[in-house]
């Protein structure tokens, strides 16, 4: 599988959780304070297991009995009221805990199945384009719905000439996505939904999330998650896309306007797995004003430039990660271009979690 693709089940999606149980349990632990948690007989798991088991791209998976023995410690939050942590015995956890333990331990058992079985056929495998989901799974596509003073007549459901779509943002990257997807995934359903009307069932599918405002409304409960740098807020407002790395300055990308007409805008590109269902995935096009978020789309849709810029995108990333790229979007007499990624001068910045290593 490649990194410009949604996550399948692979060793991938066994690793980010087990990393995930680490780094985002009742408390961050280091490799090393995990290693000693899940001691037995033989004494402390060495931090460079830890590591290995957690490499997106590697091939090495943990046998079922250290799986059994995460799912004892991180079924409980009493295991984590001593320092260091300390797995419970089967006569100290309660029915509630127990019942979490064996959920917990199911959903492991499952990831490592998955990987261990990945066959042939799919480690052969290719995607045609950034939009081929071949699992056939549902499709949610989001869009943010525009406030009331900015909305047509026809978005109103009592006018004669109501249309449902007319009311949300973003409808020429919308139409052009819709399209690429229903080309590639003939036999899969597309949902297209406002963001302020998601539901439980909408997030659990592939989602696509196009607009800044959409985004803006879905990272309040994904951010934690599914952690892009990208600050979330309006950008049009600021007239910039900002970046926030933990680890490093600020960035600020304003877009360019020349004798009052806007010749570049700025736009973005994240995908990773979905937070609310791990074997979908999330995918972002964002952008300043719509230019942006529509040239961020074109990347992957404009015939001239998505074979080159996918084949960019694939060596970039480790397979399974989260990403994202923020890119120049030039504007002719209003129109959006696609940017060719492989240029340096067009790419203003990239981020993806497996950045952030080992320790």
């Amino acid at each position: 599988m490649t990194a410009n693709v949604q996550p399948r089940g692979d060793a991938s999606l066994l690793a980010r959780r087990l990393r995930e149980l680490r780094e985002r349990g009742v408390v961050r632990l280091t490799q090393t304070e995990l290693g000693r948690a899940l001691a037995d007989d033989t004494g402390p798991l060495s931090a460079a297991s830890i590591s290995m088991w957690e490499k997106p791209d590697g091939e090495r998976l943990p046998p079922a009995s250290r799986l059994e023995a995460y799912a004892r410690l991180f079924c409980t939050r009493r295991s984590f009221e001593s320092r260091p942590p300390r797995m419970l015995a089967d006569g100290e956890l309660t029915g509630e805990e127990q019942s979490r333990y064996q959920e917990l331990l199911r959903e492991l058992l499952d990831l490592r199945e998955l990987a261990d079985t990945h066959s042939a056929k799919d480690a052969a495998w290719q995607p045609q384009s950034m939009w081929d989901f071949p699992d056939g799974s549902q499709i949610t596509l989001v869009c943010s719905r525009m406030p009331d003073e900015r909305r047509p007549v026809s978005a109103e459901p009592g006018n004669l000439q109501y249309v449902r779509l007319s009311a949300f943002a973003d409808l020429d990257t919308l139409v052009d996505i819709y399209g690429a997807i229903r080309a590639f995934n003939p036999n899969s359903r597309v949902v297209i939904t406002a963001a302020q009307d998601l539901t439980k069932r909408d997030v659990t599918n592939h989602m696509v999330v196009i607009g800044s405002q959409a985004w803006e409304i879905v990272s309040r409960w994904s951010s934690r998650i599914f952690p892009i740098p990208i600050d979330p807020a309006d950008p049009d407002e600021r007239g910039s896309i900002v970046v926030r790395p933990k680890d490093g300055a600020e960035q600020e990308f304003p877009y360019t306007i020349t004798d009052g007409q806007l010749v570049e805008d700025v736009g973005f590109f994240a995908r990773g797995a979905n937070p609310s269902a791990p074997l979908r995935t999330l995918t972002v096009c964002g952008g300043i004003t719509t230019r942006g978020v529509h040239g961020a789309a074109l990347c992957f849709i404009d015939w001239e430039m998505r074979d080159r810029n996918q084949q960019y995108l694939i060596p970039r990333f480790p397979d399974g990660s989260t990403y994202c790229i923020v890119m120049k979007v030039p504007v002719v007499n209003g129109d959006p271009l696609a940017s060719d990624l492989s240029k340096e001068e067009n790419l203003l910045y990239e981020w993806s979690d497996a950045e952030a290593g080992t320790e």
